[in-house]
């Protein structure tokens, strides 16, 4: 079993606790917070043994094989690379870092150390991605031409709020432009039989709000062949989830691509362990029905025990085809790109 060790104590922390209570591969042993009644309470709620108030410590324990990052993002790089130097295995909340720059450097580390590294796009650990890219390669809607990607939502204006402070990775396309982004590079690679494609062009257009963060934005881009894409976040705007792919002879779409077969989204506190997990379907339209197919796709555990699991199938080979180095990288790449097309912020 890979022992965990969690850093950062906040909600999406919290969330993952969760997911590995439900794991088939891994076990909660260590909890590090800064912050002395979060750490504690979260401790105490999931049964964590080992609480620590410095970071360090927590890395400096033998009995922690693998480390969740849960920190604000740009604190990311510098906890990866310690956790990397200290010989310990890594899962880092998206976006991997500040930029390409920081993410190349986590990857570098953890080549350098010999530990696994993925970054945590938890929807893409569900086995709905697998059967959607699945449906692609065998033709079902034929030859993909454009794909429709979106996450969007609303957050009343508060300066004092991270994903309003520029100078702690706020903003939409850090925060959530990663989803939209790496669903449609996900989806132009198997349309070509590859894990993922990465775009030729990207033009994007956007608001900057009064603390100079984008709160609200649209790329258009294109990938090889001409397969193009409309990817857009915010969080400034609620708008309903978008992950669509039209091709020659159908479209597929996802109700729920984000956040399938989780049952509490927002669930801080331990799950009953008797938890029935909710089945997800793929939407099939195709020229000759009106109507969609659905073809269910079933789920054995939350989503975020994907996650936890894909770490612990694959820690062996140091990455994991669900959210690779390369992968990730490319991602980080086109976030760049949509944040300086939008408007160049330093870096």
């Amino acid at each position: 079993m890979t022992r965990w060790g969690i850093i950062g104590a906040g909600g999406i922390a919290r969330v993952f606790a969760n997911g590995v209570r439900f794991s088939k591969t891994g076990t909660l042993v260590a909890l590090a917070s800064l912050t002395e009644s979060r750490r504690d309470a979260f401790a105490s709620d999931f049964e964590i043994p080992r609480r620590y108030a410095r970071y360090e410590d927590l890395l400096a324990d033998k009995e922690v094989d693998a480390v969740y990052i849960a920190v604000i993002h740009p604190l990311h790089a510098k906890c990866a690379v310690a956790a990397a130097e200290a010989e310990k295995h890594i899962l880092v909340e998206k976006p991997m870092g500040m930029n390409a720059r920081e993410a190349a450097r986590m990857i570098e580390a953890a080549r350098r150390h010999d530990v696994f590294l993925m970054e945590a796009f938890m929807y893409r650990c569900h086995p709905q991605m697998a059967r959607l890219a699945e449906l692609i390669r065998d033709g079902a809607i034929g030859d993909v031409l454009a794909i429709r990607s979106t996450f969007s939502f609303s957050l009343p204006f508060d300066g004092r709020h991270r994903l309003y402070n520029k100078a702690e990775g706020g903003g939409a396309i850090l925060d959530v432009g990663g989803y939209p982004a790496s669903f449609a590079r996900f989806v132009a690679g198997a349309a070509k039989g590859k894990p993922f494609e990465d775009p030729v062009r990207l033009k994007a257009c956007g608001v900057i709000g009064r603390s100079g963060v984008e709160t609200f934005t649209t790329a258009a881009v294109e990938f090889p062949g001409g397969i193009t894409a409309a990817l857009t976040c915010g969080i400034s705007c609620p708008m309903p989830v978008e992950a669509e792919v039209f091709g020659t002879k159908g479209r597929l779409a996802l109700p729920n691509p984000w956040l399938p077969s989780t049952p509490a989204r927002t669930a801080t506190t331990p799950l009953p362990m008797n938890t029935a997990w909710p089945s997800e379907k793929v939407l099939l339209w195709t020229a000759d029905s009106p109507e969609p197919k659905e073809i269910v796709v079933t789920a054995d555990r939350d989503l975020y025990s994907y996650e936890a699991d894909a770490v612990g199938r694959h820690i062996a080979d140091r990455h994991a085809p669900e959210m690779s180095w390369d992968d990730s990288l490319g991602n980080m790449q086109l976030l760049d790109r949509w944040l300086d097309e939008v408007g160049p912020r330093s870096s």
